[in-house]
């Protein structure tokens, strides 16, 4: 289901317009029937966005309208982790996405032939990152044991396998991410994109907080308190926004520069997942198969 949310007086409202309900999946799911939503992402131009469910299924939505444009199906599969081509790879109409599966598959997808461009199985069991080089000459994937593996997105060739984190799955490539062992909430870190010096990062330990760390000091400089665990977390690359997702149906927007924080609810489920457009101006939440998208108002 996706909404959309705006700003009010002093603030974003809570009033949500223009519902959208996501198609139901080839297998009933556990909440609603509705499958869960893994990943959103967005093309370098921000005409279109991405998202990728556990119905196996990759679907491409025009950011003006909000409608679905484009959708990739993959039969009795789920997809876990998607990204978007970066803007250095050709043209806008050589743009393509790297969806990674259930099945330890990795897809590579045509949005301009609206096809499936290259199927590669660089991994034996399911995968839970992906992420293309700045170059988009490679693509590099993680799975649940802890492998990373180093492909070409064109002919398929897997030329790398690293093993360092063998034992424990890949969480992140470049990005946060939303896996999770057990009940224990998320390990999750961010470069921070307004001073390179500092890593954000949340995570299980005894204190609910944000913890920033200087890697030119090596030290942590500040911690940021909040009110639950964090289930994501996210880094506006235009303004000193961070903002954080609840298993508590809640989000938090903290604006670092400020020192000051605002809560928002709208979704009925954890907010596993927030991401902010790469402009800055929209901000997406999902919970299960719902996504949320706000107007973050400028400064």
């Amino acid at each position: 289901m996706l909404w959309f949310g705006q700003p009010g007086p002093g603030g974003w409202n809570r009033k949500c317009l223009r519902p959208f309900t996501l198609p139901r999946g080839q297998h009933p799911q556990p909440s609603y029937g509705f499958p869960q939503v893994n990943e959103v992402v967005f093309s370098p131009g921000e005409s279109h966005c991405a998202t990728c469910s556990e119905d196996g299924s990759v679907r491409v939505w025009a950011l003006a309208s909000m409608e679905l444009v484009i959708q990739f199906q993959v039969l009795n599969q789920s997809c876990l982790c998607l990204a978007w081509s970066p803007p250095c790879c050709g043209r806008p109409e050589q743009q393509r996405l790297a969806a990674g599966y259930g099945d330890g598959s990795l897809r590579i997808f045509s949005i301009s032939r609206t096809a499936m461009e290259l199927k590669m199985h660089p991994h034996p069991v399911a995968l839970t990152s992906v992420a293309f080089s700045t170059d988009g000459q490679t693509v590099l994937s993680g799975d649940k044991d802890g492998l990373v593996a180093v492909s070409h997105p064109r002919t398929g060739t897997t030329f790398r396998v690293l093993s360092d984190h063998q034992g424990a799955p890949i969480s992140t490539i470049c990005v946060t991410c939303k896996e999770t062992q057990g009940h224990l909430p998320p390990s999750l870190a961010a470069f921070c994109p307004w001073d390179g010096a500092l890593l954000m990062y949340v995570g299980p330990g005894v204190y609910k907080e944000v913890i920033i760390y200087n890697l030119c000091q090596k030290q942590v400089v500040e911690k940021i308190p909040l009110p639950f665990f964090a289930m994501s977390l996210s880094l506006s690359p235009g303004t000193h926004l961070l903002a954080v997702g609840f298993a508590e149906c809640m989000l938090r927007l903290v604006d670092c520069a400020m020192g000051t924080a605002q809560d928002f609810a709208g979704h009925d489920n954890a907010v596993h997942l927030c991401r902010f457009t790469p402009s800055a101006r929209l901000l997406f939440t999902a919970a299960r198969n719902e996504i949320l998208v706000w107007e973050v108002p400028g400064r």
